[in-house]
């Protein structure tokens, strides 16, 4: 199972017609579904995990009671995958006082912010469709932009202009070979949030920023 691809920042991102997503502070979970198997295999962002798995553990458990039926029906009637054989679904494991990978012992959940289709030509679902087929289905992080990615939106973004914590990710509408996926993806954090990285993690601060 393919790991989730970097996002550039957005000095490097296109200056095109983008949507900006929420970008939830937490850790990235992963799981592989196929038409023979179902779920089967479960991930952070850089190791394979299943139930057992010490901490992690927990995200496979919220999956199976929570989302793992809902998304397999969905993806065995849905006309879009009917005849798809491998999907991986993507998401942000998070609790209420989570921060920079690293988690309180509290309630936890899964947002999922995408899902790649294909077996060797995988793209992910581009950012309307996803809007569209899964918002009402589970949970996905808010929109909070729809326009041209451009300075006004970085420096908005930036200084807290929008109603969000970490800062967002915006994603390309159209596809584009040349980004892992075919969508491309850029992130923008707030100053609030490099403030508290800083706080926390005094001069290695930049290794959790953009």
């Amino acid at each position: 199972m393919i790991e989730y691809p970097s996002i550039i920042n957005s000095s490097k991102a296109p200056r095109e017609h983008c949507i900006a997503f929420d970008k939830l502070d937490g850790s990235n979970f992963r799981s592989k579904w196929t038409r023979k198997n179902g779920f089967d295999v479960f991930g952070t962002r850089t190791q394979l995990i299943d139930e057992t798995t010490q901490f992690w553990g927990e995200m496979v458990n919220i999956f199976k009671d929570k989302y793992e039926k809902t998304l397999a029906d969905y993806f065995q009637k849905e006309k879009e995958y009917r005849n798809e054989r491998e999907i991986i679904v993507f998401g942000e494991f998070h609790g209420k006082n989570s921060f920079a990978g690293f988690h309180e012992n509290e309630p936890h959940d899964i947002t999922f912010f995408d899902v790649m289709v294909g077996h060797k030509n995988r793209a992910f679902v581009k950012p309307r469709e996803f809007v569209k087929q899964f918002s009402g289905l589970i949970p996905t992080p808010r929109v909070i932009y729809e326009g041209n990615l451009n300075e006004e939106l970085i420096k908005d973004v930036r200084n807290g202009v929008y109603d969000v914590e970490e800062g967002v990710i915006c994603k390309g509408l159209t596809t584009n070979g040349a980004f892992r996926g075919k969508i491309w993806q850029a992130k923008i954090k707030t100053l609030k949030y490099f403030e508290k990285l800083k706080n926390k993690f005094g001069n290695e601060w930049d290794k959790y920023g953009e």
